[in-house]
């Protein structure tokens, strides 16, 4: 998938397991990835600007500092870049709340890598052709099991 190539994307979620299969899976599609367990470190990470930072993906249910927290501050402070939340606890109104707050798209766990990967390949082609749009992107996309994340091996 060029779209992901070469791509910065930071991933917060409280769950090592789900950071390791993330970061194993989007690496290997040849983006560049940062994982963080806790939403303070990824905003830290963000306004010391080592590197631009092309897609953000955030857990919702973690300590401390919510996903929704996340994506709102992320929304206001660098609205340039899309963040796509990823729950095991969605419901419709979660979902709703979450892209009123910015989020380009809402995931829901259990998820599968082709599916994951078309989602961020969405977010990422509108992101470049408008970015004032980004936000909007997708709804509620039903995703399979993260303990089997592995590369689609199509090719």
């Amino acid at each position: 998938m060029d779209s992901i190539l070469n791509k910065n994307i930071l991933i917060i979620d409280d769950d090592e397991r789900m950071l390791r299969a993330l970061d194993r899976v989007l690496g290997s599609e040849g983006a560049v990835v940062t994982t963080t367990k806790w939403a303070g470190d990824a905003i830290e990470f963000l306004i010391r600007r080592e590197k631009i930072v092309d897609l953000v993906i955030t857990d919702l249910r973690m300590p401390l500092v919510t996903g929704m927290t996340l994506v709102y501050a992320i929304h206001l402070i660098f609205p340039a870049i899309p963040t796509i939340v990823l729950t095991a606890f969605g419901n419709p109104e979660i979902r709703d709340e979450c892209l009123r707050q910015g989020a380009a798209a809402f995931l829901e766990k259990t998820l599968s890598t082709s599916q994951l990967l078309a989602a961020i390949e969405k977010v990422l082609a509108l992101q470049e052709s408008d970015p004032r749009t980004s936000r909007r992107v997708m709804n509620n996309e039903k995703m399979t099991s993260y303990e089997n994340i592995k590369p689609d091996k199509t090719n």
